[in-house]
């Protein structure tokens, strides 16, 4: 391997890497609701599980707790979460489940990009993006 393509695959993989923190920027607070509404669950670990969704090399980290702690406590304050004390061992930690309100927005949200006829174009950006093996091509005259 040169040192051409050495330095191309670390742009393409600092580009990567911009790119998908930017997405996961966009849609971080509705992804911690989700989340959280699978079951209850300490901060750390909420930022366990997306930093081993692995979209980064091993290496960087996602999401650290600067982000996070932040956007529960507006999604406690707002009342789609709540807290409480529980126990992991002997360590006292702070978990977090979703209210009724929380499963009313996310509803809302899922209703709200599936039920619009107007919305055909991001629910095509999603499975094209996310859902379906079909890989992009270039394609002559568009």
């Amino acid at each position: 391997m040169t040192l051409d393509e050495v330095d191309q695959i670390s742009t393409d993989e600092l580009y990567e890497n911009k790119f998908m923190n930017q997405l996961f920027k966009g849609i971080k607070t509705v992804f911690l609701l989700w989340l959280i509404s699978q079951k209850k669950i300490h901060g750390y670990k909420i930022i366990s599980k997306i930093n081993e969704m692995n979209c980064f090399k091993d290496d960087v980290k996602f999401i650290h707790g600067s982000t996070v702690y932040p956007l529960l406590h507006s999604l406690e304050k707002k009342g789609l979460i709540k807290s409480s004390i529980d126990y992991n061992g002997k360590k006292k930690v702070k978990v977090y489940e979703i209210t009724g309100n929380g499963i009313l927005i996310l509803n809302s949200i899922k209703k709200s990009i599936k039920d619009k006829p107007d919305n055909a174009l991001i629910k095509r950006y999603f499975d094209d993006m996310f859902f379906n093996d079909k890989e992009f091509t270039l394609q002559a005259g568009e």
